[in-house]
């Protein structure tokens, strides 16, 4: 095979590569919601259902508004004898990036992004 013909074939290999990738977001920085109306409290609440595979969750309406992480624990079916919950907590942040808002699961690094909420980036106690 001419090196001419190869160079075109892993030009077009590694063009339809980045098409099927996930869009850059570069390095998310983590967020506070500027706003939390009942469209984003909705929204929120559905995309954090969504992410914990349907389990439908109660959030606060103040959530993600003075911290950027996000604790959900599972609520207990039955009382367990030990007094405590085995199943760890989910926890997600909010983060900014690539001109958008997303919720990320810290467990395994999903996103989902928030299209009705607007958000800034969380600034550091000092």
């Amino acid at each position: 095979m001419r090196p001419t013909v190869l160079m075109q074939l892993l030009a077009l290999l590694s063009a339809v590569t980045a098409c099927g990738s996930q869009p850059a977001m570069g390095e998310p920085q983590p967020a506070l919601l500027t706003e939390s109306g009942p469209e984003v409290r909705e929204e929120l609440r559905r995309v954090v259902s969504a992410a914990m595979y349907g389990v439908e969750v109660t959030l606060a309406e103040d959530a993600l508004t003075r911290e950027s992480l996000l604790v959900v624990e599972r609520q207990r079916q039955q009382p367990r004898l030990s007094g405590r919950e085995m199943v760890p907590p989910t926890k997600f942040q909010l983060v900014v990036g690539g001109g958008a808002c997303w919720l990320m699961r810290l467990a395994d690094g999903e996103r989902w992004e928030l299209r009705k909420a607007s958000c800034r980036p969380e600034v550091a106690d000092q």
